[in-house]
């Protein structure tokens, strides 16, 4: 059985040495929770936060097999936890993060400079009761405040600055979490303002504010391009690791679903729009898969499907639902016609 365990000091050994900000975050109670299967004398635990899961401690089958409430990257410390995970989740989707050092020395003037950086036309401001409120009702920026408990917490615990054109968000750099000593770093920027240095001016402002209070803005890269950003802010490269990805597809998956009309699914289908994208619906066993080719990209994907209703399926990459009806089905409500 899970438990979520109050007494943190009873897993601080199993988790020495993961350095990862939002572990800290739950071990000192300031945000997520600690789950276990033994609340007496636990040998394994999971560190929960946001969306993010970290294991440690005795490979525990149940443990591995738990999931929080919606999306969850989940991440082992060694191969062992790792072969759990494929057992428990194989159609985990295997992420590759970039681990970022916690030690570095950064050079102030260098971005105080980054900062004064700014193109015209743009300004930096520190997220206040006016710009927590615009960030959280914008879907593009809401992750930057949405993991404090209110908006009270976030101005008492967390911080961040936005860049604003006429008035409105168009880049911010916050607290993702945080923990006693300092911050985890959330960056984002909409995608027609990319490539300015929009980011990098909100990043240098968090990180000089930090520095300015005694706090240590922590950082790990989901990609290449947020090592580059860091290395450009004084950050060194740590190492990879791998995440799977967990979505909420996972939390609507019926068990023992009805498979009686799974073979009349499959088959050939092509969207009714422009793209004309043709699809391929295929049975192996007890599992149902969607095949496509990505003709901008060129790549073929082979993608599992999950039932979550009679004749609705969820994809774990992404947040698509198909639902097949007489001669079609649809895919993320677009129509499509069976050959």
């Amino acid at each position: 059985m899970i438990y979520e365990l109050e007494d943190t000091s009873k897993v601080e050994k199993l988790f020495a040495g993961m350095e990862d900000s939002m572990i800290r975050s739950c071990l000192e109670k300031v945000m997520g929770k600690v789950y276990v299967t033994d609340l007496e004398n636990p040998k394994s635990a999971m560190a929960f936060l946001a969306e993010f899961a970290f294991l440690a401690g005795e490979p525990d089958a149940e443990l591995a097999a738990f999931k929080p409430e919606g999306a969850v990257n989940l991440s082992s410390p060694d191969g062992k936890w790792e072969a759990l995970i494929h057992e428990c989740w194989p159609g985990a989707y295997k992420e590759t993060r970039y681990a970022i050092k916690k030690d570095t020395k950064f050079d102030r003037e260098k971005l105080k400079a980054i900062v004064a950086s700014l193109p015209a036309g743009y300004e930096i401001k520190r997220i206040d009761e006016e710009l927590y409120d615009m960030c959280l009702d914008d879907e593009d920026f809401e992750e930057n405040v949405v993991y404090f408990e209110s908006k009270e917490d976030f101005l008492e615990h967390g911080r961040g600055f936005v860049v604003l054109k006429d008035g409105k968000p168009v880049s911010a750099a916050s607290s993702y979490t945080a923990y006693n000593e300092g911050l985890e770093v959330q960056i984002l920027t909409k995608d027609e303002e990319q490539r300015k240095g929009l980011a990098s001016a909100a990043c240098a402002a968090l990180i000089l504010s930090c520095l300015d209070d005694g706090l240590y803005p922590s950082w790990d890269a989901a990609n290449l391009e947020s090592v580059h950003l860091a290395e450009k802010l004084g950050y060194e490269f740590s190492h990879e690791y791998n995440s799977y990805y967990l979505s909420e597809v996972f939390d609507h998956v019926i068990k023992n679903p009805d498979r009686s009309k799974w073979d009349s699914f499959c088959g050939r289908y092509q969207r009714l729009d422009d793209a004309a994208r043709i699809y391929e619906i295929d049975r192996n066993g007890d599992e149902l898969y969607y095949h496509f080719v990505n003709p901008e990209e060129g790549m073929r994907f082979d993608l599992r499907l999950y039932p979550i209703g009679e004749d609705t399926f969820g994809l774990n990459e992404d947040d698509f639902t198909l639902v097949f009806a007489d001669c079609g089905m649809t895919i993320d409500g677009k129509a499509c016609k069976k050959l």
